[in-house]
């Protein structure tokens, strides 16, 4: 039989330094229940799990673990279901919001579209995100220079709120890591409705020697401002991931923003050094 009490007092203990002792107790309160098996699921009915090892668990990341149920039932808590909740409508306004044009105007990008003519078409339709449009090939060819060292590309992807939260950090960030290292990049500029792989039509374009493709992630239930820096060397007719690498996670709980665009001139460098990118030897 397992002391309840017992139990929620050596969660407390370990929470305690992470989350204050009234959070803790809080906390403690609403997984205990989470620690042992519920009685129909048959062998390990009332095993008790390590407490501290799995509140370490529960500090260490943000996955939904150890979030506890209703009595010896199997429903969510309350507050556990209303932080579901919040966090789905969060990552359903990160991929169904815009990224605002005033952002744009305040970096001094330019933007040009897809082949996707709106927003449920960009979704319904990922090859679309994936072509520019014929004004935008031909406002890319006016004004890029031609055979640039880099390329660099921000879309919005499927987190327009990753961008309106973090581009400018990143792109200032970024703008002056590439001029510390001597690499010379085109004007940046921003592509509405876009995916990853639009960055090699752009890339063959102009004829760049590398190209960098900066969109927001996929909102998950955790966070949904995440940024992700793509690259890639010289990418050919069908370049597949294979050629292509990516730092993921660009946000301030994760890869804070000026960090990542210090790693990202770093890749960039080192592609351009070695003159290919990704896992495939040329």
């Amino acid at each position: 039989m397992i002391d309840r009490e017992r139990l929620v007092t050596l969660v407390s203990q370990a929470l305690r330094e992470e989350l204050g002792a009234e959070a803790a107790r809080e906390r403690a309160l609403d997984g205990a229940g989470a620690l042992m098996l519920p009685p129909e699921r048959g062998a390990n009915v009332g095993t008790a799990y390590d407490g501290a090892a799995l509140a370490a668990m529960v500090a260490a990341q943000p996955a939904r673990i150890a979030v506890g149920r209703t009595g010896r039932g199997t429903r969510y808590t309350t507050t556990t279901l209303l932080r579901f909740r919040a966090d789905h409508a969060a990552a359903r306004d990160a991929v169904m919001s815009e990224v605002s044009p005033e952002l744009l105007a305040r970096l001094g990008l330019f933007e040009v579209t897809t082949r996707a003519t709106d927003k449920r078409h960009f979704l319904a339709r990922p090859d679309a995100g994936r072509a520019l449009s014929d004004d935008a090939r031909a406002e890319l060819t006016r004004r890029l220079p031609r055979a640039p060292q880099l390329v660099v590309i921000y879309g919005d992807g499927l987190s327009a709120t990753a961008l309106n939260e973090h581009l400018e950090t990143y792109h200032r960030a970024l703008t002056a890591e590439l001029t510390t290292r001597g690499l010379r990049a085109a004007p940046a500029f921003f592509v509405r409705r876009s995916r990853v792989k639009v960055m090699d039509e752009i890339a063959r374009l102009v004829d760049a020697e590398s190209a960098l493709f900066v969109c927001g992630e996929r909102p998950g239930l955790g966070f949904a401002d995440s940024l992700s820096a793509y690259y890639i060397y010289r990418p050919g007719q069908g370049a597949t991931d294979a050629q292509r690498e990516v730092i993921s996670n660009i946000n301030p709980r994760g890869l804070e923003p000026p960090r990542a665009a210090r790693l990202t001139a770093d890749a960039i460098a080192r592609i351009l050094r070695d003159r290919r990118s990704g896992v495939v030897t040329r």
